[in-house]
């Protein structure tokens, strides 16, 4: 029992973000895709998924600021807009398993997120060229 209350703990105080988003949108996973704000992605549409870390003092955006959680930026054919998701979002560790599984993320991203350099620029996960 213990050790499943160190995990717990663990995980709130990693993810602070739990604590002031309870109304933020769940994404939904499937082996075809991902849904979040009504939205219905397939994998296949996914062009482009880039991680990065919120800034901690809050930033010139506050409402895309998020406070040191790791976000990720997804393009996709099926909308212009580029798609956001927070760790502060029920289904959050769901979709990268599954993002993962479907597109291979490099090795140790969620690491290099801390480092110089890396915070608001962030990480490239997934991009999909094409030919023509």
């Amino acid at each position: 029992m213990k050790g499943i209350l160190n995990v717990l703990e663990t995980r709130l105080l990693r993810r602070p973000g739990w604590l002031r988003m309870p109304s933020a949108p769940s994404i939904l996973v499937a082996d075809s895709g991902f849904t979040v704000r009504g939205l219905a992605v397939p994998w296949e549409a996914v062009s482009r998924i880039r991680a990065w870390r919120g800034d901690p003092s809050g930033g010139a955006q506050p409402w895309r600021d998020l406070h040191g959680d790791i976000c990720l930026d997804i393009s996709a054919e099926v909308d212009a807009r580029i798609i956001t998701l927070s760790e502060a979002q029920r289904g959050f560790d769901d979709f990268v398993a599954m993002a993962d599984r479907k597109m291979t993320f490099p090795l140790g991203w969620w690491d290099h997120l801390g480092g110089p350099g890396t915070r608001r620029q962030g990480v490239t996960l997934f991009e999909r060229f094409t030919h023509g």
